[in-house]
C-alpha cells in the first residue's frame, strides 16, 4: 500500500505577526471586560454603601435634634437653678422662699441624653477598602471628619457626662425621686406618692436644706451646667458635620 504524505507550506512570518497580534488582542479585551467588570461591581457596592451611610446620617440627624432640646431645657432650667442660689447667698431670698421657688420648677433632674451615632455603614465601607475608591475628594474628607474626628469627640464626651449627671441625680435625689412618683401607677395609695406630697416633703428635710445652700453642692451643680454646654457645642459641630454631608450625598444622586 501506498502512504501520501501532505506536506504544509511553511508559515511566513507574517502571518506569525498576525496571529501573535490577534491573541495579544483577544487577552487584552479579555483583561479590560474583567476591569470594566471590577469596576462596575466596586461602583455599584460604593452607591449601596453611599445609600446606606445617608439613611445613618439622617437618622443621626433627628437624633441630634432631638438631644439638642433636652441640652437646651436643661440649660435653662439649671439656670433657674442657679440664679436661685445664687439669690439665697446673697441674702435677696430667704430659705423659706428658696425651698418655695424650688418647687415651682417643673423638673429639678438631670434629664439628658447622649448621642451614639452609628458608624457600621462607614466601618463596613472603610474596612472593605472602598472608601479609597471614592473619587469626590470633599465628600471623603467630609466622611472622614464625621466619623473618625466629630463622632470620637462626642464618644470621648459621653461617658464623662452619663457619670456627672448620675452623680448629680444621686446627690440631689429629689428630681428621680419625684419623677418615680410621676410615672407609677402601681402604688398610688399612699401620700407620700403623691408627687407634691413628696417633693414637700423632701423640701422641708434639714438634709435638703442644707445641700441645697452648701457650696458644695453649688460646685456640683456648676460642673454639670459646664458639661451640659461643652457637650451641647459638640452636637452643634455634629449637627453642621451631619447637614454637610446629607447635602453632598443627595446632591450626587441629582446628578
Amino acid at each position: 500500500m501506498e502512504v501520501h504524505h501532505h506536506s504544509h507550506k511553511p508559515k511566513n512570518w507574517k502571518e506569525y505577526i498576525t496571529e501573535f497580534i490577534m491573541l495579544f488582542a483577544a487577552v487584552t479585551l479579555g483583561f479590560f471586560a474583567e476591569n470594566i467588570r471590577e469596576h462596575s461591581i466596586i461602583e455599584h457596592r460604593i452607591e449601596q454603601n453611599k445609600v446606606a451611610i445617608l439613611k445613618d446620617l439622617e437618622a443621626d440627624a433627628v437624633t441630634i435634634d432631638s438631644i439638642l432640646v433636652t441640652e437646651q431645657a436643661s440649660l435653662n432650667t439649671f439656670d433657674r437653678f442657679m440664679n436661685l442660689l445664687y439669690l439665697s447667698k446673697n441674702k435677696s431670698i430667704n430659705e423659706s422662699q428658696l425651698m418655695d421657688s424650688i418647687k415651682s420648677i417643673p423638673d429639678i433632674i438631670a434629664t439628658t441624653f447622649t448621642l451614639y451615632v452609628n458608624n457600621s455603614s462607614f466601618k463596613n465601607m472603610q474596612s472593605s477598602g472602598l472608601l479609597s475608591y471614592v473619587d469626590e475628594e470633599e465628600l471623603k474628607t467630609s466622611l472622614s471628619y464625621y466619623y473618625e474626628v466629630v463622632f470620637k469627640r462626642i464618644e470621648s464626651n459621653n461617658s464623662f457626662f452619663d457619670q456627672v449627671g448620675t452623680e448629680l441625680n444621686g446627690i440631689l435625689p429629689i428630681g428621680i425621686g419625684t419623677l418615680i412618683r410621676k410615672v407609677r401607677t402601681d402604688s398610688t395609695s399612699y401620700d407620700l406618692n403623691k408627687p407634691s406630697n413628696y417633693l414637700n416633703f423632701m423640701l422641708s428635710l434639714n438634709e435638703t436644706k442644707n445641700l441645697l445652700q452648701s457650696e458644695k453642692f453649688i460646685y456640683d451643680l456648676q460642673r454639670y451646667y459646664n458639661q451640659i454646654f461643652v457637650y451641647q457645642l459638640a452636637l452643634k459641630l455634629a449637627k453642621a458635620e451631619n447637614h454637610k454631608l446629607i447635602q453632598l450625598l443627595k446632591s450626587e444622586h441629582k446628578e
